[in-house]
C-alpha cells in the first residue's frame, strides 16, 4: 500500500489575518499613491519629454530643473521629491543609492546661494492680537444654538492651534473636559497629540456638546444641513476653511499663527510651543511661526 503525503491545513484564521494585514498596507499605499499622483505625474511629463526613463537619475535631472528653469519655491520642490521618490521606491521598487542621496542634498542647497535665496522664505498667514481675536470669537457668546457651535469650534481652534486637517478629524471622545485636555490626530506625522485646552474653551465645549447632544462618537465639527440640525460626518479641510473664513474673516491658519505668536510673546520656551502646536520641528515655529516685531529689535540696538 502506498501512503500518499497530504498537504497541511492552513487555518481560516491564518488566511484571515495576512489577509487583513496586505489590506492595510495596501490602503496605506493607495492613500500616499493619490496623495502624490500630480507631482508624479509631472515627473512623467518630464521623462518623456526627454525621453528619460523614470528613475532616481532622472529625478535629479528633473528636480534640478525645477529650479533654475521654473524657479519653484522650496516648500513646493520638497514635496515633488517626497512624490516622486515614493513612487520610484514603494511603487516601482527602485533603490537610491547613496551617491544619489548625497547629489540630491547638494542640489537642494542650491537654494542657500544668492540665486535661489528669495525662492526659500515662506510667507504665510500674518498673526493677530490674540486678545482681539478672542473678542471676536466672543461675538457668538450667546444662547442660540448656531452661535455656541461657532463659539466653541473657533476657540478651541484658537487655543490648540490646530491646523484645519486637524481640526476636521476631531471626535468628542478625544476631549476631556475634567482635564481640559485634547487628544490630536497628526495627520502629518501620523500620531495622536495632547494638548492643553482652557477653563473658558473647556466651558464652551461643553456648551456645545450639550446644546446639539453631541455622544463620543460625533465629530467635534461635523456639518449642518441649512435646517441648522447637526449631522455626524467628516467636512473637507476646504469646507472648513470656508467656514472660519465667514464667521471671522480670515483662513483657520490664523489661529494658529496667532496662538504660537502669543505664547512666544508671553516667553513660553519653543519645546513648549511645540507641544501645544504639534510641531517636530523647532526651527519650523522660528523660521514660520514667530514674528519679532521691528520696535522689539529696536530696544536692543
Amino acid at each position: 500500500m502506498v501512503f500518499v503525503k497530504s498537504s497541511p491545513i492552513i487555518p481560516l484564521d491564518k488566511l484571515r489575518t495576512d489577509f487583513k494585514v496586505e489590506e492595510s498596507i495596501a490602503q496605506v499605499i493607495n492613500r500616499k499613491k493619490a496623495m502624490y499622483y500630480s507631482d508624479f505625474k509631472k515627473f512623467v511629463s518630464f521623462c518623456e519629454a526627454e525621453y528619460r526613463n523614470q528613475d532616481f537619475d532622472s529625478m535629479e535631472k528633473y528636480l534640478h530643473q525645477l529650479i533654475t528653469v521654473k524657479g519653484i519655491k522650496y516648500s513646493t520642490f520638497n514635496r515633488r521629491a517626497a512624490g516622486i521618490k515614493f513612487y520610484l521606491s514603494t511603487v516601482f521598487n527602485l533603490e537610491q543609492t547613496s551617491l544619489q542621496k548625497k547629489r540630491l542634498q547638494i542640489i537642494r542647497q542650491l537654494y542657500n546661494t544668492e540665486e535661489y535665496l528669495r525662492l526659500k522664505p515662506m510667507r504665510g498667514v500674518r498673526a493677530e492680537n490674540q486678545e482681539e481675536v478672542i473678542a471676536l470669537i466672543n461675538k457668538f457668546n450667546t444662547n442660540n444654538k448656531s452661535e455656541i457651535r461657532k463659539r466653541a469650534i473657533c476657540y478651541l481652534n484658537l487655543i490648540t492651534a490646530n491646523r484645519p486637517s486637524e481640526m476636521v478629524r476631531l471626535k468628542v471622545s478625544d476631549i476631556d473636559l475634567i482635564n481640559r485636555k485634547v487628544w490630536v490626530m497628526l495627520k502629518k506625522q501620523g500620531e495622536m497629540k495632547e494638548k492643553s485646552l482652557t477653563l473658558e474653551c473647556s466651558l464652551a465645549i461643553e456648551k456645545y456638546i450639550k446644546a446639539f447632544k453631541l455622544n463620543k462618537n460625533n465629530y467635534l465639527v461635523g456639518s449642518i444641513d441649512k435646517w441648522g440640525n447637526y449631522k455626524n460626518k467628516m467636512i473637507s479641510e476646504r469646507s472648513y476653511n470656508r467656514l472660519i473664513h465667514q464667521w471671522l474673516g480670515f483662513p483657520p491658519y490664523t489661529f494658529r499663527k496667532t496662538q504660537i505668536t502669543s505664547m512666544y510673546n508671553k516667553s513660553a520656551d519653543l519645546v513648549t510651543i511645540a507641544k501645544q502646536s504639534g510641531h517636530r520641528s523647532l526651527q519650523t515655529i522660528t523660521e514660520h511661526y514667530i514674528e519679532v516685531d521691528c520696535s522689539e529689535v529696536e530696544k536692543y540696538l
